[in-house]
């Protein structure tokens, strides 16, 4: 027996098969296939994808073989990887490199091998899709045509795999860039807006007159730029498909009649008239993304109310009827041109070039794909100068008794006054915009600075109530949830992030993580908290 030389370019050869990430995986279905044409073409009992590492041939695919490697040094493809083209052994016994082989004088009696190598686009031979039988053999014309053919899409599949591999590996990249990014913005406006929310409300101390302008305007600009921060963050979740619904049981009159005052406040800044009416029969609740039916209805009003002029009518119709939720947006403004419509849903449309409609052009797109998500359907239609009405449809479940609901916003406060509550947070100013919210709620609270704080703070007194911010230094906050949680199993614990793509998963729930709320705060869902976690009726 003569074995195989090592080629010159072993470590060039050896990277191109390491960079495809193929050994030692499960049998996939389209390398096996390939794999029993090569069998079923060379009418041969035994075909292999046989990939050639440092100490042996292991085997991706195989056809009429048990085996799942051997070693390098007996290794008919150790010989073919020397070529380019196909090496074909007709009769083992009469060829002085094989004839006293262990696959010959052993099982599987190896008398006839053919095998293609393997040829990266670089030209380097990781491997051979080989025929083998126990028989002598030699292939025809056809027979080896097809053979070249079948080894150079095993390199395809294998160039295929590699591309979703990195698209997979780019889009965690991505994935945790935005992350990243979300913490990293939506932290200092958690600042910015609830601590101008906290000076609007501040009854005993309010702002002078000439303050108060300029703090509106301040608020204005921080809740613009959230928007803009969520639109770009949501289109990212779209595209990665990461983006979840969250439905609940919603109480169709507070929801409408909150979404009612929210439009009228955009239609009276801009001196439009809004019409809005609300139809439900005798249902009371319905089952639905509240955020999310929030985000489409004020989305598409505001569009309506953008391109309406002063004195012009919105209206809005919402139809609940069975199973189905149906509203539609109708403006006198602009309209747009039929050759336009097609355009409207794409990225970055945006049809207008008025510079004082600002916008980045995301929101219609955003708002199709959480309708199409919520298993709905839009549809527009308008004509220059006459407006644009805009239908959606979704389809809900719905109930006539009134529910319970555990995730809301109220701004009814039912919480223990003398709550101990630790609130953990590394941000030296949202340390301080969380002690002033909890202030104006008449509550003190602790302060811990890192995960490693908080997992010895909760050990030194008895807390009602954490909240934990997730992006911590050192150990972060699922970390420390999972170390607080195996210490004092009862003590509940709310994230506290400005990273929207955290929700309520698996992951969170096992680290001890009851529930989530975002910042910037919503006030109303700090109290819902509060009020579910902390309950006034269990103190006496």
């Amino acid at each position: 027996m003569i074995s195989a030389p090592i080629p010159d370019n072993e470590s060039k050869r050896l990277d191109a098969l390491y960079k495809y990430h193929i050994l030692d995986t499960e049998a996939e279905k389209v390398f096996d296939d390939l794999t029993q044409l090569a069998s079923d073409i060379c009418d041969t009992p035994i075909a292999l994808i046989s990939l050639i590492d440092p100490d042996r041939q292991w085997f991706k695919s195989k056809v009429g073989l048990d085996a799942d490697q051997t070693t390098r040094d007996i290794a008919f493809c150790a010989h073919a990887i020397h070529q380019k083209q196909i090496f074909e052994v007709r009769d083992t016994h009469n060829d002085i490199r094989f004839k006293d082989n262990p696959l010959v004088t052993e099982a599987p009696n190896i008398r006839f091998y053919a095998g293609m190598p393997l040829l990266t686009p670089e030209g380097l031979a990781i491997g051979t899709l080989c025929a083998i039988s126990d028989q002598p053999h030699a292939l025809n014309e056809h027979q080896r045509n097809a053979l070249e053919i079948l080894g150079r899409e095993v390199i395809t599949q294998l160039e295929l795999r590699l591309k979703i591999r990195q698209l997979e590996l780019a889009n965690e990249r991505k994935a945790d860039f935005l992350s990243s990014l979300s913490h990293e913005l939506r932290t200092p406006l958690n600042a910015i807006i609830s601590l101008s929310q906290l000076m609007f409300n501040d009854k005993q101390h309010p702002p002078a007159a000439k303050h108060l302008t300029y703090l509106q305007h301040l608020d204005f600009s921080g809740k613009r730029l959230l928007d803009l921060v969520n639109s770009i963050l949501d289109l990212s979740k779209i595209e990665s498909g990461k983006i979840e619904l969250n439905p609940s049981h919603v109480s169709i009159t507070s929801f409408f009649d909150s979404i009612e005052g929210l439009i009228t406040s955009i239609a009276q800044s801009a001196q439009v008239t809004l019409d809005f009416q609300v139809s439900a029969k005798e249902y009371t609740h319905i089952f639905i993304d509240e955020a999310r039916l929030s985000q489409i209805l004020l989305n598409l009003a505001s569009n309506a109310v953008k391109f309406s002029s002063p004195k012009q009518t919105v209206n809005i119709n919402v139809v609940l009827s069975e199973d189905l939720l149906t509203f539609a947006v109708k403006d006198s403004g602009v309209g747009i041109a039929e050759q336009e419509q097609s355009r409207l849903f794409g990225k970055f449309e945006q049809l207008h070039t008025d510079k004082k409609l600002e916008g980045t052009g995301l929101g219609l797109m955003i708002t199709k794909s959480l309708v199409e998500l919520m298993g709905g359907s839009i549809k527009l239609n308008s004509a220059l100068g006459m407006g644009t009405l805009v239908k959606v449809s979704i389809p809900v479940k719905n109930s006539k008794k009134a529910i319970r609901r555990t995730i809301s916003k109220t701004s009814i406060r039912d919480f223990d006054p003398d709550a101990a509550i630790l609130v953990v947070e590394d941000n030296e100013i949202n340390q301080q915009v969380a002690i002033a919210i909890f202030q104006s709620f008449g509550l003190d609270i602790d302060i811990a600075g890192s995960g490693e704080e908080a997992v010895q703070q909760v050990q030194q007194r008895d807390y009602d109530l954490v909240f934990m911010d997730l992006h911590l230094p050192g150990i972060d906050g699922k970390e420390a949830s999972k170390q607080i949680s195996a210490k004092i199993p009862h003590l509940p614990i709310v994230a506290l992030t400005a990273d929207v793509y955290v929700q309520p998963n698996k992951e969170i729930v096992d680290s001890g993580i009851c529930s989530v709320l975002h910042k910037p705060i919503v006030m109303g869902q700090l109290i819902a908290a509060l009020n579910e976690y902390c309950p006034n009726s269990n103190k006496k």
